[in-house]
């Protein structure tokens, strides 16, 4: 049966400061957050372990996993298959946040304007790739090569450069998040293992079983 990613974490028991009085015989359960699924470093040298996966529309995090493993909560799996840490700024965003986030951040006439300019893609009589397309260049740019019969040849101005709007590079950036690697059903239950293992403690001083172990006692101190 498939669990959400914090009921796997382990629990640690900390001090209780209630009323600002340290006890040393009163303890709270919380979630030990210091410790971080991960997907063992081998999975991500095999290429037959990842499939590729284009995000479509707004979808989420838990549809993608629901799609493919047949559950939400598996929605951390494609996460951590991405290294995916904040999905705000690393998940791309549906078209409604899209158009909020461009509405807070530019005026319409601001996403007209030119943020950067581009190589086109050039190519040879033969059809072999001269000069790739999408590389950050100057609106000067001047591109030469030495065509097939020796004689050196100059391309400048719209044939080699293409201008990119501020709209259009927030679109692209957006685009670029929506290819992702997708771990493949086999794989999964190895990953639910590691993931186990990784949440349960060891025996230690402080240990009081494999899922909880005690914290010190030691206040934290209020900044203010």
């Amino acid at each position: 049966m498939a669990k959400g990613y914090f009921s796997y974490f382990s629990n640690l028991e900390l001090p209780s400061f209630t009323d600002g009085r340290n006890s040393s015989y009163d303890y709270v359960t919380v979630k030990n957050l210091f410790r971080r699924g991960k997907i063992r470093e081998d999975f991500f040298q095999n290429a037959t372990v990842f499939d590729k996966y284009s995000i479509t529309g707004d979808e989420r995090p838990d549809e993608v996993a629901n799609k493919v493993y047949g559950s939400p909560l598996l929605d951390w799996v494609v996460l951590i298959s991405n290294n995916v840490i904040n999905i705000r700024d690393e998940w791309p965003m549906g078209q409604t946040d899209f158009n909020n986030y461009l509405d807070d951040k530019y005026s319409q006439d601001q996403l007209n304007e030119i943020h950067h300019y581009e190589t086109k893609e050039l190519k040879d009589a033969t059809g072999s790739v001269l000069l790739s397309s999408g590389l950050v260049v100057d609106q000067s740019y001047i591109f030469m090569y030495t065509d097939l019969y020796g004689d050196l040849q100059t391309v400048s101005g719209s044939d080699v450069v293409t201008s990119v709007s501020y709209f259009d590079y927030e679109q692209t950036k957006n685009d670029d998040k929506r290819s992702i690697f997708i771990l493949r059903p086999e794989y999964l239950q190895t990953v639910i293992d590691d993931m186990r293992d990784i949440m349960t403690y060891t025996d230690s001083s402080q240990y009081i079983d494999k899922r909880t172990k005690k914290g010190a006692n030691v206040r934290i101190l209020d900044p203010r």
